[in-house]
């Protein structure tokens, strides 16, 4: 293993970690729940998060219409400016009407709000099950870093 590698494996092991929470609001339309599993990726200005699994033991995540909560001990990734949330598009009603995510810093006391109002779906819409979601996009789509 080269030095270069060694190093940059020591900076990923020491990388800070944050206490978030994540907040999800499933949309209150016909079929959209999903019986997906859900994943997560931060992304700010230290970086981005690894692929993150929300899901809350012993209860049924993303119904019609509710809001879920999870508390994940992730990557610092500084002051986010975007998220990746998809799902893997598996049981027997994968399709999922996603409202909007909000996401608390608990360590910096900073909250993010990423709407969406889309769904995430084979079947629905423009038939994506994965969306970039940011505060605040460039006149050319792509998401604005925060400054």
């Amino acid at each position: 293993m080269s030095a270069l590698s060694c190093l940059q494996k020591k900076l990923q092991l020491e990388k800070k970690r944050q206490n978030y929470t994540v907040i999800v609001e499933t949309g209150d339309i016909s079929d959209g729940g999903t019986s997906a599993n859900v994943f997560i990726r931060l992304y700010g200005s230290n970086g981005m998060s690894s692929r993150i699994t929300l899901n809350n033991p012993q209860r049924n995540d993303f119904e019609r219409g509710q809001t879920d909560t999870f508390h994940i001990n992730a990557e610092d990734v500084g002051d986010m400016y975007k998220i990746w949330i998809d799902h893997d598009n598996t049981g027997s009603k994968p399709g999922w009407y996603l409202n909007k995510v909000t996401i608390i810093d608990n360590d910096r006391n900073k909250v993010y709000a990423f709407p969406c109002y889309e769904w995430l779906s084979v079947d629905e819409g423009d038939r994506q099950i994965a969306r970039e979601l940011c505060l605040s996009r460039a006149s050319d789509g792509t998401c604005l870093q925060s400054s």
